[in-house]
């Protein structure tokens, strides 16, 4: 089954022959960030990229967390739009993780052809609203090692894959990992790209982009920590698909908060210094580890608390850590993660997945954590061009 069929617009073939290049949404409550990248034989082209503060356009700092109505996205997207020199008219939206739900559910082995009839009836032990206002898809998760197929990216999660189940089996379990998506909030972003003139005919939940843009080309239990504004959200990725998803109330805007309360400075004052010095400096009136630590150590305690039970459940190691989202940039971070947790913690480097000119690699390479859903997002819509 396709992902969000039901909402998605029909582009002529003789559009899509037209079209070269697409553009990826990441609406955030902090910022929103851009990705156009062009489809040249075979290859993804970076033709621009940029982010604007959210916080502005609520009269607040930036770096403040703080969600937007519909018309306020237009508005600010509409002026990233011609700040990045955004041209493609073909596009697609990231589906943030706390407008959506995936969970993992064991259910009686059977033929996938019930599936359709049965994950409804699942899914009502999880989602909160009635199942008949949100949209529902799903993926088999394999038994065993021997029934994985080597898996890159999200895309390859398929509840088409071809497995062997024996529908007689008594008392034999099946593992299935269940997504689902509020239909008001594709009404939302559908109206939003109407307003835009932009044609939008793909929604992806942020942790699948995330994954398609920094997961290594290996089948290794691999951890993926986004570090946003207002939370942090953990997705542990095994053998190519999501077996855990977690979110950690906590983010970069809670170090800014400490920092401005400690302080007693201004927040936009405290984002400023947070964003030159990090873990790494001082200041005046203190060292400013002491007041950040806390907080950084608060979520890596959380995400190795979360990566010890999956590790423990599933007889797995996670193989390391992929930092992403704003707070990954702060300074002194890498450092501090390694004191706390046991594996190897590295940047997502989401921006290797396409073609840039050289000069512009450490530029990206510092850039990178924030732009992983962006990138990957343009990365599912290219295959589409």
């Amino acid at each position: 089954m396709g992902f969000l069929d039901e909402f998605k617009k029909v582009i002529s073939n003789s559009l899509r022959s037209k079209e070269k290049s697409a553009v990826a949404i990441d609406l955030g409550i902090s910022s929103v960030k851009v990705v156009q990248l062009r489809k040249e034989r075979g290859r993804a082209i970076l033709e621009t990229y940029g982010e604007l503060a959210c916080g502005p356009y609520n009269d607040l700092a930036v770096g403040q967390a703080t969600p937007l109505s519909a018309d306020k996205y237009v508005e600010l997207i509409r002026n990233l739009f011609k700040e990045a020199n955004v041209t493609a008219k073909v596009g697609a939206i990231a589906i943030p993780l706390s407008h959506s739900l995936i969970v993992s559910a064991e259910i009686p082995e059977m033929p996938e052809a019930r599936l359709p009839e049965v994950i409804p009836l699942e899914a009502r032990k999880y989602v909160p609203v009635p199942i008949s206002e949100v949209i529902l898809d799903w993926w088999v998760v394999p038994r065993s090692q021997s029934d994985f197929a080597p898996a890159t990216d999200a895309s390859t999660q398929s509840s088409e894959t071809s497995f062997s189940l024996d529908a007689s089996a008594s008392g034999r379990k099946m593992e299935v990992l269940i997504a689902s998506i509020h239909k008001d909030s594709i009404r939302e972003y559908q109206s939003i790209a109407s307003k835009l003139n932009l044609s939008v005919d793909a929604f992806e939940i942020e942790t699948f982009s995330s994954i398609r843009s920094v997961m290594p080309n290996d089948l290794s239990a691999t951890t993926i920590l986004d570090i946003g504004a207002g939370s942090s959200k953990i997705a542990i990725v095994d053998y190519g698909i999501v077996r855990l998803s977690h979110t950690i109330p906590k983010g970069s805007q809670d170090i800014t908060m400490s920092i401005s309360s400690s302080l007693n400075v201004p927040f936009n004052k405290a984002e400023e210094i947070k964003r030159r010095l990090g873990l790494v400096g001082d200041v005046e009136k203190g060292d400013l580890v002491e007041l950040i630590s806390p907080t950084v150590e608060y979520i890596f305690a959380e995400a190795n608390k979360t990566m010890l039970k999956y590790q423990k459940d599933h007889k797995r190691p996670i193989n390391k850590i992929v930092l992403i989202g704003g707070g990954a940039m702060l300074k002194g971070i890498l450092e501090v993660a390694r004191g706390i947790v046991g594996v190897p913690v590295v940047l997502g480097l989401p921006f290797d997945k396409v073609e840039a000119p050289s000069f512009l690699n450490n530029v990206l390479k510092e850039a990178g954590p924030e732009f992983a859903v962006a990138i990957g997002l343009a990365l599912r819509k290219l295959e589409d061009l």
